[in-house]
């Protein structure tokens, strides 16, 4: 409040604010400077972060970058989804996070909008001041400051032959989404806004898989209500026009929990315990749904009960708006759901894979737990659940697709083409890759990879089968 105040008497003194805040904050963390505690010292820096961040908004920038801004890497401590999709459009061209492993949802974005991102570095990387040249290597895992010549021609080549491959890669569009023995597959992209959308129907996707919806609302400090829901998912469903679409409920879980939910509970179980919010949500959904085939996937499902609390939301809104109801399927990415896989198949339309919190939960990871990664997927454990599930599905005649990164990774997708998937949605910028590897598989082999593997012990074993069978090169 302190702060706060003395801010607001500088400004209303006449002088200009985006001064007048600065004074503020060099003030108390002057103060805080000055303290002999070297805990609260620290705290300086915080003050100073709160401070730069006001003043960027203010200003209308974004992560210190001014909007026009051309080739810069955002660096910070974490970054979340939105900071990315705000900044991408403004000369975004990498990432670098203290916190977050390869399954944090910026991460998944990031996979989306083909944006390198490096997560789980050393603090120190903190200390680089602003405007610095910097160099990423994602892939590596390799963050560099002022690098020297060599290292900037040895990315710049690195460049070449990743644009290299994707124009092979490319040359596949258009060609039968069939498997090495004819076997049909499914492909479809996961998206979070229309330009997604665009590049997913560019690269050939079928579809969208996955629609996020959450993404626009996680600094909100309110229930999305029906007019917010239809502003943000029109550009998507009528740049989807013809497609299926598969539109996933608020998502409010993990790292993605806006202000107004941050001391209650998150999850599929706010939305039942706010039943506005969620009537709001499908009432949107199901009035874009007048001539195009849309989907309604429920998030973080663990009972039946659930998910048939939320179909009979739909078939409340159905009523009234005197429409047809729309499919109802379940996200099936807890131990949970897994368990109760027979009694979901008895409710659901559809079901989907949600691979990456399903492995982070099963192996009792964190998802932005730096050691958190689509490969992990490959692990027995996780594989035997996915079994259970496809096997279930298959049994009760429930379309199945697998909506993770898994899909699209290159040890777990032979894996997953064995276990009985053949609908995969997967990041836009994934698509040709994941076309390329499923048009050289062959399901026979990779089924006899699926049951040896349920036999190993770990995912790094899993893996090592998996290259030395089929190979993960793209070449």
């Amino acid at each position: 409040p302190g702060l706060v105040e003395a801010a607001v008497e500088v400004v209303t003194s006449g002088r200009d604010a985006l001064q007048g805040i600065h004074e503020a904050v060099e003030l108390y963390a002057g103060m805080l400077d000055a303290l002999p505690d070297p805990i609260l010292r620290e705290r300086a820096a915080d003050v100073r972060q709160v401070g730069r961040r006001v003043i960027e908004k203010l200003a209308g920038s974004v992560g210190g970058v001014s909007p026009g801004t051309r080739n810069f890497i955002l660096v910070a401590a974490e970054i979340g989804p939105v900071d990315l999709l705000e900044s991408v459009g403004n000369g975004l061209v990498g990432a670098v996070t203290v916190r977050g492993g390869a399954n944090s949802h910026a991460a998944i974005v990031a996979r989306s909008i083909g944006l390198p991102l490096l997560g789980g570095v050393d603090s120190s990387v903190l200390d680089v001041p602003d405007d610095t040249p910097v160099l990423i290597d994602a892939d590596a895992g390799v963050v560099m400051a002022h690098p020297g010549a060599l290292d900037v021609a040895r990315i710049i080549e690195a460049g070449d032959r990743e644009e290299d491959l994707r124009r092979r890669l490319a040359a596949d569009r258009g060609l039968a989404h069939v498997c090495a023995d004819e076997t049909p597959f499914v492909l479809l992209c996961n998206v979070a806004s229309d330009v997604e959308v665009h590049r997913g129907r560019d690269s050939g996707a079928e579809g969208i898989g996955l629609l996020r919806t959450e993404l626009p609302f996680l600094e909100a400090d309110r229930w999305p209500d029906v007019s917010d829901h239809r502003r943000t998912l029109r550009p998507m469903i009528a740049e989807a026009l013809g497609w299926p679409v598969t539109i996933r409920l608020l998502d409010f879980a993990n790292d993605k929990i806006p202000p107004f939910l941050r001391e209650r509970k998150a999850g599929l179980q706010a939305l039942l315990d706010n039943p506005d919010a969620l009537a709001a949500q499908v009432r949107a959904v199901m009035g874009l749904a007048r001539g195009s085939d849309l989907k309604i996937m429920v998030p973080m499902v663990t009972t039946a009960a659930q998910l048939l609390a939320v179909s009979e939301v739909v078939d409340g809104v159905a009523a009234e708006l005197m429409v047809a109801r729309v499919p109802v399927g379940a996200m099936v990415e807890t131990v949970e759901a897994v368990d109760a896989v027979v009694d979901l198949c008895r409710v659901a339309d559809f079901l989907s894979l949600g691979t990456n919190d399903l492995t982070s939960q099963a192996l009792n990871l964190d998802r932005r737990d730096p050691r958190a990664r689509p490969a992990l997927t490959a692990d027995p454990q996780v594989l035997s659940m996915i079994g259970q599930v496809v096997d279930a599905a298959a049994a009760a005649g429930r379309p199945l697709s697998v909506c993770g990164d898994a899909g699209s990774h290159p040890t777990t997708l032979p894996l997953l083409l064995g276990a009985g998937v053949r609908t995969f949605s997967v990041a836009c910028a994934r698509i040709d890759e994941s076309r390329y590897r499923l048009r050289r598989l062959d399901p026979r082999l990779c089924r006899s990879l699926y049951t040896e593997a349920l036999e190993l012990t770990s995912a790094d074993e899993t893996a090592a089968l998996v290259r030395a069978a089929v190979g993960v090169d793209l070449t």
